[in-house]
């Protein structure tokens, strides 16, 4: 059987995948099209990615014959009014949504042949992203790599420039989320501008400067706009974004560090913006574009997570960069945090746990989700953990957090999960729709694997 992932939460668009159209207030097992092919329960789910009427999962599953490296699927749920899950079909259309997990193939709807797998994804509101990755046995002629990256896989045996990895993009475009100047994959025509407002009609390749030794690290949708960290030969990281840009989204000079003594403005302290607490004039969209961020010598990105419109990086160092809108508090004075170890944003919060098993939360508290009373203001505070327990990671949903802890206890070994914030879908998993304003243990069996939020919906892979 293939790994056993359970959901709750928002489900008009059948993008729960649990075969029917209707919200659920407790974890619910989700369901496998009888097309796929089978998968192992030995089969690992590497990410999944759930926004406003679709989903996306990752699989890798074992080798198998003759073949001892593992394969990953990439499957789809939900809606495809945009194209977010590739080309309309009968089967994809918004009249009779899929809901079921079925496989997805972009790549030949997007003219990209070869021996290709999907690596990575992520999504924004109705608009998916999917890099994919091929490894070469014969050398590329140079021209052909003008569109294509070449990435170091980690084994030994595998050169880094025997890895090739492109971005593909599909589904709306009304703030330029495609990211896409070109429908002519792996040539050198020119390129053809995707107009914006006009969704995809067929998967496209993103243009974001991947060469050989280049790989994707990492690749996250916010609600309308992208960033990418991309590590080259040398090991130097980039950063890239686009989609929308209004409020800093994707401009350096929007970082916390930058901000005026009002916390409450979306402006920098080098911008003019023409009344209190608005954003700044940018464009509403931009191609993908290089984001000039300001980390130590020595020092890494080693996870970013978006909100509405925000942006939150951590540091290897623990440190703590934040850009983008201001308005509800969300990024003030986080780049003077410490010996953080795990980040989450919800769309207007920002959420950190640090190696000493604190976790603060500050920004909106409109639905009580920074989690320390209805009334909590929005400056930082810490959120109550409760006693014998430490926090092992923190995950958010769009107005929800998500929080798996293990005993500390010598005489209680376990784990369990905690929900809280936001609860109008049944997506807390506590069988009913209200808010919680603290966190609250849900009942579970089995070992949580694995542990996602989506757009007013939970994703327990349990085993």
């Amino acid at each position: 059987m293939p790994p056993k992932l359970l959901a709750c939460g928002s489900n008009a668009a059948s993008h729960l995948s649990i075969n029917h159209p209707d919200d659920v207030f407790t974890l619910t097992p989700t369901v496998y099209h009888p097309s796929l092919p089978l998968i192992p329960d030995t089969s690992t789910i590497l990410d999944l990615v759930s926004t406003s009427a679709h989903s996306l999962s990752l699989i890798s599953t074992p080798g198998s014959g003759g073949d001892v490296r593992p394969r990953n699927i990439l499957l789809g749920a939900g809606t495809n009014t945009f194209g977010q899950l590739g080309p309309r079909c009968a089967l994809w259309d918004d009249i009779k949504p899929e809901a079921r997990w079925k496989p997805l193939n972009l790549l030949n709807s997007a003219g990209v042949e070869g021996d290709w797998e999907p690596v990575k994804i992520a999504s924004t509101w109705t608009t998916s992203f999917v890099v994919y990755q091929r490894i070469n046995d014969k050398p590329q002629d140079q021209s052909e790599l003008s569109s294509i990256s070449k990435a170091d896989t980690g084994s030994s045996q595998i050169k880094e420039d025997d890895v090739e990895q492109i971005v593909l993009s599909c589904g709306s475009n009304d703030f330029g989320e495609l990211g896409s100047i070109t429908n002519l994959p792996l040539t050198l025509d020119a390129p053809a501008e995707i107009p914006i407002s006009q969704a995809s009609r067929r998967p496209t390749i993103v243009e974001v400067g991947l060469r050989r030794g280049g790989k994707v690290e990492m690749i996250k949708g916010g609600q309308r706009h992208v960033i990418v960290v991309i590590s080259g030969r040398n090991g130097e990281q980039r950063v890239m974004g686009w989609g929308a840009s209004r409020k800093g989204e994707l401009d350096a000079a929007t970082l916390s560090s930058n901000l005026t003594n009002d916390s409450n403005s979306s402006t920098s302290s080098k911008a003019k913006g023409k009344g209190k607490g608005k954003a700044i004039s940018r464009p509403t969209t931009l191609p993908p574009t290089k984001i000039d961020l300001k980390i130590p010598p020595g020092e890494r990105i080693v996870d970013v997570s978006l909100g509405a419109s925000h942006t939150l990086a951590l540091l290897s160092n623990g440190d703590v960069l934040g850009w983008g809108s201001n308005v509800k508090g969300q990024i003030t004075d986080v780049h003077l945090l410490k010996d953080v170890k795990c980040i989450a944003a919800t769309w207007n919060g920002s959420y950190f746990l640090t190696r000493s098993n604190q976790l603060f939360s500050q920004g909106s508290n409109t639905h009580s989700q920074l989690l320390r009373g209805p009334d909590a203001d929005k400056e930082r505070g810490e959120v109550n953990i409760p006693h014998g327990w430490g926090v092992d990671r923190i995950v958010a949903g769009s107005e929800h957090l998500l929080v798996h802890m293990k005993s500390q206890e010598m005489e209680e070994q376990g784990e369990g999960l905690w929900t809280g914030g936001w609860n109008e879908h049944g997506n807390l998993a506590l069988g009913d729709q209200e808010d919680r304003a603290h966190l609250t243990r849900v009942g579970i069996e089995g070992r949580i694997r694995g542990l996602w939020g989506g757009c007013a919906s939970t994703w327990v892979w349990v085993g």
